[in-house]
């Protein structure tokens, strides 16, 4: 029955329906205890704690480990402290993930240590650091898989780069796994892989010990300019002792006075107990030799039967002959210095046996040599051509290495001697920088060469080798190369061949290198310091090794010619200073040791060498220096007196003082030099009182420093020549009667300039009305805070002390002086006025100054004294001035001379006595 249902009510739920209203209620908790444990922590981006990161690296899940060293790496990133904090706990933690299964792992760990916990670590405490790594990077280095075996040698590499002491640590182990992997040659598909396994063994066989010259070794000036001094051995830079001797306990036992032996020193067991850590890794190294020598092989399939060598391969092939090339230099450097091999070494002068080295056999390396040199098959593209000298350079740099390779058979000699040759003319004919690159390792073997072949091909290779010399850009490492074998062959004590008389041509090559040095020093100009500072050293060693009258000798006594240029040149009326001014102070040294052994100095060279001591550019020191190394060398007898006198008189005569910076209104450019300049000239002084017989000297100088003195000079050089003429000079005087006369015209203006401040261009200008306003007999020390009282003195005695020698001389000089005043008074200018003050008040009262400071001096005031007529004669003029009425003379004017005159008339009277100042 259907059952009817009003409208407005709603229907009843079906009976088989579910009642799906929600009722909740909400929680309120008062914090979150997770977030409050991590406030204030190092956290992650994702919010985690190191902690927690460190943790999640041991998760099974490879993305969450991955996902975890990046959070780790954001932590330290932002934090830097905690690694501080926590160092090595991270790294132990870490270390677990070298032989990571995944291979993102691995390279995110990598990167990790890379870029963010070694730079932070720096170098403290890096034994911990380097221990906790090692375990497992050699546990890895045996895993059954070979990318993580390589990866573990990566990791290795790393651990190198940022602490080198590593590889010494763990050196034969390390060695034997190289041995190890390489051996079982599975890298011929993926050569990227033997190549990044390659850089990790270079990178460790670069550390090992050798004995190669240092020729970048710098020879200090100042102990070479009269002596040869033999060069100290340095020790190789980069290499560590291994651990037994990097503790200090262990030292202690291992250095202490044997009982059986009684007598071992600590350094002996110092020494036994390296060469014992030495001899140690030979064996892995000898081991290691022929697996790379086969890998070597491996490739020459490759390089017969293509026309191109591909990238991979070329890199391939270049990791392992450098690999074989630092194992041999090793082997080869007697570092190690054990006992040969009497299994490995065959009888010497075996007929067709290589003898090489003692720890090496000579079956090894003959592979290399039987495909010496590489060539593809058809014709090479530029790239090719250039990867297959590359590697042709190389097994040439291993062969020379080797000390016994003059005794190869000839045909195999050849070989090398040709390609030599061929690649040095090479290199003069095109000039590309990758022959030049890559040449440049064979450079130092070239005095190797002209010792142990002759006949023609040592006239071939040193005449290539010549043409790269001169050749090469001057500023290249070519040049450098060249110029450290030029002076191997030129040092007397390592090249057996200097000065061969039984081989001109060997001696016509090294006459031609000499020569070329002077030109190269003005060509390089200042651009490359370096070589500038190479030939300077070479000319030097030259110069100190050359026996009297020798080849070598002559030729450094022609080279002066050209060496001038270096210093300075006059063209038409100028001066052009060459690049000794604008080198270093170290480089222009060496350049002046070089001076004194010409054994006879061209006045030309000297004229350069004074134009560079007057030029402003130049450190006073140098200066000094210069006239020290000239000194020496006119002592020797190298310079020509007249030359020598020459040079000091044109730099006393030539060299401008500038003032200092007395007041500030007053502006000068550059710095002081009077100190300076006083000091050069004492040192000249001392010069000219040591070239001979006083008298002599005097009679040879006289002329030419009065001539100085009463030309138109400075009142700095003039005061310069009185001081040379007085420490030439005697008690009584020396001076002609014409030189005398020639000095009284000149000496009154020099002592008015030194007193009046106006004209005397070492003081600031200063009115001398001021000066003089007061009594003339007045003490001085009112002004003494502008002009120097020492000073003053400083430029007046000398002329106090030749009128101590020459009353006549006084005599003339105070009638100079009145004639002035006379000359005041009727108008009339004197050529001798026309530097002085327009104002007529000033004259006279500089000439009253001078007065006063000659009755300062006690020697002078007794012979003053004694000057009655002079004297009298010009208080007389003063006097006509004064009452003159044609003189037009102003107020002041007229007040000035006044006082002037009331303090003469009271010096002569003798009512004035001043004190010596």
């Amino acid at each position: 029955m259907k059952i009817k249902r009003k409208i407005g009510r709603k229907l009843p739920p079906p009976k088989n329906s579910t009642n799906t209203e929600i009722k909740s209620k909400a929680i309120v908790l008062p914090e979150q205890s997770i977030v409050s444990e991590k406030a204030g922590l190092a956290v992650s981006r994702k919010g985690l704690t190191l902690k927690e990161l460190l943790q999640q690296t041991n998760h099974h899940n490879a993305k969450v480990r991955k996902d975890a060293l990046l959070g780790i790496k954001d932590v330290l990133v932002h934090h830097p402290v905690e690694l501080k904090l926590h160092k090595l706990a991270v790294i132990e933690k870490l270390r677990e993930r070298i032989g990571d299964d995944d291979k993102l792992v691995r390279e995110t760990l990598h990167q990790l240590f890379k870029s963010v916990i070694f730079p932070g670590c720096g170098k403290d405490n890096q034994g911990p650091l380097v221990s906790l790594m090692m375990a497992y990077i050699f546990n890895a280095m045996t895993h059954l898989a070979i990318d993580v075996r390589l990866m573990a040698f990566k990791f290795f590499d790393l651990v190198v780069q940022f602490y080198p002491s590593a590889f010494s640590l763990y050196a034969e182990k390390i060695l034997q796994n190289y041995e190890d992997i390489l051996r079982k040659n599975q890298f011929l598909d993926d050569k990227s892989k033997l190549k990044s396994t390659l850089a990790g063994l270079i990178r460790c066989l670069s550390l090992l010990p050798c004995n190669e010259r240092d020729n970048s070794a710098d020879i200090p000036a100042h102990d070479i300019l009269h002596a040869f001094e033999p060069e100290v051995v340095r020790e190789p830079i980069g290499f560590h002792l291994p651990p037994f001797l990097s503790n200090p306990e262990s030292i202690h036992l291992l250095c202490s006075p044997k009982t059986d032996a009684g007598s071992a020193t600590k350094v002996e067991g110092l020494l036994i107990y390296e060469i014992v850590w030495l001899t140690d890794i030979i064996k892995p190294l000898k081991d290691l030799l022929p697996i790379l020598v086969g890998c070597f092989q491996d490739f020459m399939p490759l390089l017969h039967s293509s026309s191109q060598l591909d990238l991979q391969s070329y890199d391939c092939l270049q990791f392992i002959l450098q690999s074989i090339d630092l194992i041999v230099r090793f082997l080869a450097s007697g570092v190690c210095g054990s006992e040969p091999d009497s299994q490995i070494l065959p009888p010497c002068q075996k007929p067709g046996m290589i003898t090489y080295d003692q720890l090496i056999s000579p079956m090894i390396l003959k592979k290399l040599w039987d495909a010496f040199p590489l060539n593809l098959v058809g014709h090479l593209s530029g790239k090719g051509e250039d990867r297959i000298f590359m590697l042709n350079t190389v097994i040439t740099k291993i062969f020379l290495q080797l000390s016994n390779w003059e005794h190869a058979p000839s045909a195999l000699l050849e070989k090398f001697l040709e390609f030599i040759g061929n690649s040095l003319s090479t290199k003069v004919q095109s000039g590309k920088m990758f022959h030049e690159k890559h040449l440049l390792p064979l450079i130092p073997y070239i005095p190797k060469l002209a010792t142990q072949i002759s006949g023609d091909w040592r006239s071939r290779i040193l005449k290539a080798f010549t043409e790269v010399f001169k050749n090469s850009n001057p500023e290249s490492s070519m040049k450098i190369a060249c110029l450290s074998a030029v002076e191997e062959m030129l040092a007397p004590e390592t090249s057996p061949l200097y000065l061969d008389a039984n081989d001109p041509t060997l001696l016509d090559y090294q006459i031609a290198w000499i020569q070329y040095l002077p030109s190269l020093l003005i060509l390089l100009d200042d651009k490359s310091p370096i070589c500038s500072k190479a030939v300077l050293r070479l000319q030097l060693r030259v110069a100190q090794a050359a026996p009297v009258n020798s080849p070598f000798s002559q030729e450094f006594d022609t080279m002066q010619y050209s060496f001038r240029g270096f210093f300075s040149q006059q063209i038409e009326n100028a001066i052009c200073y060459g690049p000794f001014i604008r080198l270093a102070a170290d480089i222009q040294e060496l350049a002046i040791c070089c001076l004194y052994y010409f054994s006879f100095m061209d006045s030309l060279l000297l004229h350069s060498l004074v134009s560079c001591c007057l030029c402003k550019a130049l450190e006073p020191n140098l200066v000094v220096r210069i006239i020290e190394v000239l000194q020496s060398a006119f002592r020797d007898g190298h310079i020509q007196v007249a030359d020598y006198t020459s040079f000091h008189v044109t730099l006393l005569s030539r060299l401008q003082v500038y003032p200092e910076k007395i007041h500030p209104a007053v502006e000068y450019d550059g710095k002081s030099n009077w100190r300076t300049f006083k000091y050069v000239t004492s040192i000249v002084c001392s010069c000219f009182s040591q070239i001979g017989d006083d008298y002599l000297v005097f009679q040879m100088v006289e002329k030419i420093i009065v001539d100085q003195i009463c030309g138109e000079i400075p009142m700095d050089n003039k005061c310069a020549f009185l001081r040379l003429l007085v420490t030439l000079d005697s008690k009584p005087t020396r001076l002609s009667d014409q030189s005398i006369v020639n000095i009284s015209h000149v000496l009154p203006k020099y002592l008015i300039d030194v007193v009046s401040v106006s004209s005397f261009p070492l003081f600031l200008y200063l009115n001398l009305t001021l000066l003089l306003s007061q009594n003339v007999g007045e003490d001085d020390h009112g002004s003494a805070s502008v002009v120097s009282v020492k000073r003053r003195r400083y430029y007046l005695l000398p002329s106090f002390y030749l009128f101590y020698g020459s009353k006549r001389l006084l005599n003339l000089v105070l009638n100079v002086m009145g004639s002035w005043i006379s000359e005041v008074s009727s108008s009339l200018g004197s050529p001798h006025l026309t530097h002085l003050s327009v104002d007529r008040s000033t004259t006279v009262c500089a000439i009253g100054s001078v007065l006063f400071h000659m009755y300062k001096d006690v020697k002078i005031r007794q012979i003053l004294l004694s000057c009655k007529i002079e004297t009298e004669t010009m208080l007389q003029n003063l006097l006509n001035l004064l009452s003159s009425k044609g003189t037009n003379l102003s107020l002041e004017e007229r007040h000035k001379i006044q006082r002037a005159y009331d303090g003469l008339r009271a010096l002569a009277n003798n009512e004035v006595v001043g004190h010596e100042g």
